[in-house]
């Protein structure tokens, strides 16, 4: 059935296509996050969950939103907002704002809240 679907899409794009294909519309853009100390990415927004790998300072990567969740207490500061990082595989990824340049949110808009989950 799928290689008889398959077929008559092609037939069709060959007959009345005009050979151009359409680009997909663009994603928007993700505001980024940049680190000023080493982080770990954890599977959670607590010290406790399993750590999914370590960003080193001076990278920058998408902060998708920020939650509140555990206080965390580094270099003399306490906070207690997450930032939701990419992960190429779509899982949730946490890290401490702590280590992150920018304000209590790591410059993240107010309405980048990741709301509850």
């Amino acid at each position: 059935m799928r290689v008889v679907l398959g077929f008559l899409l092609s037939a069709i794009a060959l007959i009345g296509g005009s050979g151009v294909a359409l680009a997909a519309p663009p994603l928007p853009p993700y505001p980024t996050v940049t680190t000023w100390a080493e982080v770990n990415v954890r599977t959670c927004e607590a010290t406790s969950c399993p750590i999914a790998w370590t960003l080193p300072p001076e990278t920058t990567t998408i902060g998708i939103c920020w939650t509140r969740g555990e206080t965390v207490n580094a270099y003399g500061i306490y906070n207690n907002i997450w930032i939701k990082v990419s992960g190429m595989d779509g899982g949730r990824y946490m890290a401490s704002a702590i280590f992150f340049k920018g304000n209590e949110r790591a410059n993240l808009p107010y309405e980048n809240d990741c709301g509850p989950y």
